[in-house]
């Protein structure tokens, strides 16, 4: 049976997978909490962006090449805007409610097939840490998945010795998946949470 769509928001795209699935793509929404606002990423935020990705204290628990070529780093940026458009991930710096500067992301990626399952990862400067930031990015962002995209879980790999990633997982009813391995990442721990 063919379904014609005349006017749909501009929010939501319809794509028909087979006659039987239908898969709902929802435009990246600016997310705020009390202190935060989650936007889309800038090519003006390249210099930030840098400073938090490839900032040592980061590094001590995300295995990646650092960059130090701007066009590479404005290469991820665009390459990050394609895929928000496309849905391919939901990627949101975080910044301040009163200043919109980029302090980390928070983003939904790695989406199985049938769009029930993704992976949320998340980074901030060390300057912010233990203010309770990320957990407010954590909380609506999760929400976000859940109600909006309609997840049934969602995933999240961490180093065994990120002690405050842990605890954050362990704060919003995530819990441990002992025996899956994040293949290559040796020090990786896999938590998962699924829909209540």
């Amino acid at each position: 049976m063919t379904i014609f769509v005349e006017e749909i928001r501009s929010s939501i795209n319809l794509h028909f997978l087979n006659k039987n699935q239908l898969h709902i793509k929802i435009s990246q929404p600016e997310l705020k909490t009390n202190r935060l606002l989650l936007r889309k990423i800038l090519v003006a935020d390249l210099d930030d962006l840098q400073n938090v990705r490839y900032h040592p204290e980061v590094l001590r628990h995300i295995r990646r090449d650092v960059i130090d070529d701007k066009k590479k780093i404005e290469s991820y940026i665009l390459d990050r805007q394609k895929d928000i458009k496309t849905g391919k991930i939901y990627y949101w710096v975080i910044s301040k409610l009163e200043d919109p500067k980029f302090i980390g992301t928070i983003c939904l990626w790695n989406f199985n097939n049938e769009k029930t399952i993704a992976e949320i990862g998340y980074e901030l400067h060390p300057d912010y840490h233990g203010k309770g930031l990320m957990s407010e990015a954590m909380e609506k962002v999760l929400n976000f998945g859940f109600k909006d995209l309609q997840l049934k879980t969602i995933e999240a790999f961490t180093s065994k010795h990120n002690e405050p990633s842990k605890k954050l997982l362990n704060k919003f009813g995530f819990y441990l998946e002992p025996n899956r391995i994040d293949e290559g990442f040796p020090n990786n721990i896999i938590y998962i949470k699924q829909h209540a």
